[in-house]
């Protein structure tokens, strides 16, 4: 019996290839995700480090209002270079300042909120009004508010009764309390000229004042000052 020799270069003469070693590559993916996590790591730590404490808003500081320490709280926050904030250590340096538009409460605050000069304007007063549910919106008052104060004929009256008599053209409101059903007066802070003070005063004292809200671009007859 006789053989064929192969012929060279015959696909049976190949020896099996070697397989391609991948270690080296799995090697280096491996170190590439060592090196991302500790740069991830690296990140959380400079983050973490760069937190402060700040002022925040204790409850909700009205326009106007001369701020006192328990209006504020302190909460530590991450925040990044040039961010206004107030440092919780800068508390003292804000007392008895006023603030210059309405904070809602848990509010982070910003030294542009405050200034120390007095935003009531000279000849103005600040007056706290009883206004009884015949003299009111159903929904109440909100901050910031233009109203119309009229003096009424007497209890249960309205603006619509013809004994009414305007007081005040526009006034601002610059506090009120929620309309509650366990009440039926809500009272509120007006912002109005001296002059019309007392004729307020009277009106709230007798259970005849009456306010009607006025549309929000109505500028009221005296405004915190703005500089």
């Amino acid at each position: 019996m006789s053989t064929t020799p192969a012929r060279p270069g015959a696909p049976g003469n190949r020896l099996p290839a070697r397989p391609r070693d991948r270690r080296p590559a799995l090697a280096l993916l491996a170190l590439l995700l060592v090196l991302l996590g500790a740069l991830g790591s690296a990140l959380l730590v400079y983050r973490t480090a760069d937190r402060t404490e700040v002022l925040v808003a204790g409850s909700t500081i009205r326009q106007g209002q001369s701020v006192t320490a328990d209006d504020f709280d302190v909460i530590e926050v991450a925040y990044e270079e040039g961010t206004q904030l107030v440092p919780s250590s800068s508390l003292p340096q804000f007392v008895g300042s006023n603030s210059v538009t309405h904070i809602p409460a848990g509010s982070i605050v910003s030294p542009q909120m405050f200034t120390p000069t007095v935003l009531a304007p000279e000849g103005s007063q600040l007056v706290g009004v009883v206004v009884p549910t015949v003299g009111r919106p159903a929904d109440g008052f909100e901050v910031n508010d233009i109203v119309r104060v009229y003096r009424t004929s007497g209890p249960g009256s309205s603006t619509d009764d013809p004994g009414t008599e305007e007081v005040v053209a526009a006034a601002k409101i610059v506090a009120a309390t929620p309309v509650s059903e366990t009440r039926d007066t809500l009272h509120v802070t007006l912002l109005l000229p001296e002059a019309s003070a007392a004729d307020v005063i009277t009106a709230s004292a007798t259970g005849t004042a009456a306010l009607a809200i006025l549309p929000p671009d109505t500028a009221p007859v005296v405004d915190w000052r703005t500089e």
